[in-house]
């Protein structure tokens, strides 16, 4: 299932990734702490560890959740750009119960199609792993 869904801003890329707060939802923090770790998987299968972190509730209404740790290193070795897609997933692993992560990574690459004869030039979104 889809956590979250995002198209990259210059922020996003060059230092944090903020993402939804309903996505939250998704992560149990340690009682009392803001920040936590957690494991992902992208699709080449290979493991990235990301910070997530939130806002202390008691001093700031909004918990503006972000992912720090870990996240620059995924950018400069996916070559992320702005306008490039970050998606997060999970699904429950019924054999151990524990929630595990994916991600994806896309571009907006150009395609041609020819219909009718007529050929319509239009961009769709393609996994940046494809295109290494």
């Amino acid at each position: 299932m889809v956590v979250f869904s995002k198209t990259l801003t210059k922020t996003d890329v060059d230092v944090r990734l903020s993402f939804p707060m309903k996505a939250l939802n998704c992560f149990e923090f340690p009682e009392g702490k803001d920040k936590m770790e957690f494991e992902v998987t992208d699709s080449s299968g290979k493991s990235w560890e990301f910070g997530i972190s939130k806002r202390n509730k008691t001093r700031h209404s909004h918990p503006k959740p972000v992912l720090s740790s870990g996240w620059r290193p995924y950018v400069q070795a996916m070559g992320l750009k702005m306008n490039d897609r970050f998606i997060l997933d999970d699904h429950k692993d019924k054999l151990f119960s524990k929630t595990r992560f994916k991600v994806r990574a896309e571009r907006k690459v150009p395609a041609l199609l020819k219909l009718f004869g007529k050929e319509i030039e239009f961009e769709h979104w393609v996994d940046i792993e494809s295109l290494k």
